[in-house]
């Protein structure tokens, strides 16, 4: 597999180890996502020395599919899986293509059926081929005879598809930068939950991340800014004379070799560029994009400061002149390297009060006979979308309430709730859906007081909750949905990984599973059989949706605590008497707990199977007490 390393090697069997065999069990079956149908049988088809691969096709895009498989799995159990030359009627392991299927499961389902004597996967395309290897790769089990590890798959017949065409995670490189082979693993790690999209966010007010040849300030200034550790909001502004020495790009080489990486995984990258607001990193670059022209300075932490200026002049040509060139230069890498068609070109939370105090723009709203700002936006965004479809490619932004219009032609992320997905779908428009709420993976996952995480929470359960297609929706303009993670908290990878996994488990299984099929209960215990994994391959994980989910309530002048959990089979114990609880403290037992007089902390630890799990909480009265409604 990707990025196995020696370390990791070392502890891999000691980790399989510590997964339960399958001794005929129905519910061992631990597939994430959930597949369409999934029927199990008696036994195992067990691998030897002999076990070889065949396929029924000799096109080096289906075989380069079939090696990596075997590479992976080789990988996994130190085997030496081979593949037989084409046409070789004998094997074990048959990956076999069957275009007449397309009606049944689509382009990128697979049929999978395990017996005691062979292993068969049946698709339409290579794409089919990739996610039925997805799923082996989660079947393998294992035992030890006479010190020798004995692998096996479990006998089942399972025929898969997914629900949307758009199964995607956004990752906002801006705010902080990740290497190439950051963004390497992630992709790596998304794929084996049968994601398919990699929306990338190169540009905001404190970073511009990829090359423009033509544009060279754009990253020798724009992708520079000081450094700050921290609180976001907290961050000091740049000191005069203070270096720039904290951030980074992705060459045209990084972009190629990126793509090719994702392309193999069946991911797709999807480049986005935001503009006319969130542009500070542009400006900072070249000033006179900018209405007031002044010099800036690309920003460290928190944009929301109306001194700095973060909106582009939409009234000036030169923009347009600048825009034009970003986007042919990024037009030749999407069709030398991008195989995506859209262009993301952002658009949300723009700032118009620029634009009011700007007489230039004034005078555009005069000469196009335009209402207001909101109209001036509308101008925008329709001007440079006809750049975009100029190079071939289709046009995606963020939606927002423009009284100005929506744009035709234009694909529209509804971020803020399904709401705006709704209009959007209704008004012709192909929609992905992303609610904050549900979907946001910057937004806390546990408590707030362990969690130093921006706005509000989208626990586990929020995500697993998430449905694109709503009731007043136009189904067929619904491509999918993806969760986003901006970074402003997210100053490395562990982080990156931490805020990511398990909520992106929840977020697969929605996006590719039937809605039938979804059951919070056998999801959590799925999820939990994926955990030694993310160990074995050093991938950090959140367990905040085992840590108490606490309420404080005001009753007849006294203070109560009521506890809740997100998943079930756990036990609370709690203290507060500024010590740490364990098991010999009092349990909570979905009782009102009194808060007692004088107490100043409060703490509580959750058990499961008799041992601690997640974090112990550790708050304040103070605290608690500013969380009582109103």
């Amino acid at each position: 597999m990707y990025m196995v390393t020696k370390k990791y090697l070392s502890v891999l069997f000691i980790l399989l180890l510590s997964i339960p065999i399958l001794a005929k069990d129905k519910n061992r079956i631990t597939i994430i996502p959930h597949p369409v149908s999934i029927n199990t049988g008696e036994g195992v088809f067990s691998l030897n020395k002999s076990t070889s691969l065949i396929t029924n096709t000799s096109d080096i895009k289906y075989i380069k599919i079939i090696k990596q498989f075997a590479d992976e799995f080789n990988d996994i159990t130190n085997a030496s899986l081979v593949l037989k030359e084409p046409g070789n009627k004998k094997g074990d392991i048959c990956f076999f293509i069957d275009t007449s299927l397309v009606s049944k499961i689509g382009n990128e389902g697979y049929k999978l059926k395990i017996t005691r004597n062979k292993v068969i996967i049946t698709a339409v395309n290579e794409s089919g081929w990739f996610y039925a290897g997805r799923t082996l790769l989660q079947l393998i089990e294992q035992e030890k005879k006479k010190n020798k590890y004995h692998y096996f798959f479990p006998c089942v017949e399972i025929e898969d598809y997914p629900r949307f065409s758009w199964r995607g995670l956004m990752l906002d490189v801006s705010r902080h930068f990740f290497s190439k082979e950051e963004l390497k693993s992630y992709i790596h790690q998304m794929a084996k939950y049968k994601f398919n999209i990699f929306h990338l966010h190169l540009t905001d007010n404190q970073g511009w991340r990829i090359e423009i040849k033509s544009l060279p300030n754009l990253t020798k200034v724009g992708a520079w800014r000081v450094p700050r550790t921290g609180y976001w909001k907290g961050f000091l502004p740049p000191q005069p004379g203070e270096e720039t020495t904290y951030g980074g790009f992705y060459t045209h080489e990084d972009i190629k070799e990126l793509v090719a990486f994702a392309k193999e995984r069946n991911v797709t990258i999807i480049p986005e560029i935001d503009v006319p607001g969130h542009s500070l990193a542009l400006i900072a670059s070249y000033p006179e994009l900018s209405c007031t022209k002044k010099p800036q300075q690309v920003l460290a932490g928190d944009p929301w400061n109306v001194s700095r200026t973060n909106v582009l002049c939409v009234s000036n040509d030169s923009v347009y002149d600048v825009l034009d060139k970003i986007v042919t230069e990024l037009s030749m890498l999407l069709i030398a390297i991008f195989p995506s068609e859209y262009i993301h070109i952002g658009g949300d939370e723009v700032n118009r009060i620029y634009w009011k105090k700007c007489s230039s723009c004034q005078s555009l709203i005069k000469k196009q006979k335009l209402k207001d700002e909101n109209e001036l936006q509308t101008y925008f965004i329709q001007r440079l979308s006809n750049i975009v479809k100029s190079k071939g490619k289709k046009v995606i932004g963020w939606y927002e309430n423009l009284p100005g219009g929506l744009i035709p032609e234009m694909t529209y992320m509804s971020w803020k709730d399904y709401k705006g997905g709704i209009i959007a779908s209704q008004k012709g428009h192909k929609v992905v859906m992303t609610p904050a709420f549900f979907t946001y993976l910057d937004f806390y996952q546990g408590d707030p007081a362990m969690e130093n995480g921006p706005f509000t929470v989208c626990r586990l359960s929020n995500c697993y909750a998430f449905n694109p297609e709503q009731k007043d929706a136009i189904s067929s303009n619904i491509l999918g949905g993806q969760g986003s993670l901006w970074t402003e908290q997210v100053p490395n990878e562990r982080k990156l990984q931490y805020m990511t996994w398990p909520r992106g488990l929840a977020l697969a299984e929605v996006l590719w599973s039937p809605q039938e099929k979804r059951d919070w209960s056998d999801f959590v215990t799925r999820m939990e059989a994926q955990f030694p994994k993310f160990e074995e391959y050093g991938i950090n994980y959140s367990k905040a949706f085992y840590e108490p989910i606490l309420h404080l309530e005001r009753e007849d002048g006294e203070l109560f605590l009521v506890i809740e959990t997100e998943v079930s089979d756990l036990r609370i114990f709690y203290s507060f008497d500024d010590c740490s609880p364990d098991m010999y403290y009092p349990e909570y037992k979905k009782q009102k707990v009194k808060i007692p007089k004088g107490a100043h902390l409060f703490r509580a630890i959750s058990y499961k199977n008799g041992q601690p799990i997640g974090r112990e909480i550790n708050i304040s009265i103070q605290e608690l007490l500013s969380r009582i409604p109103q």
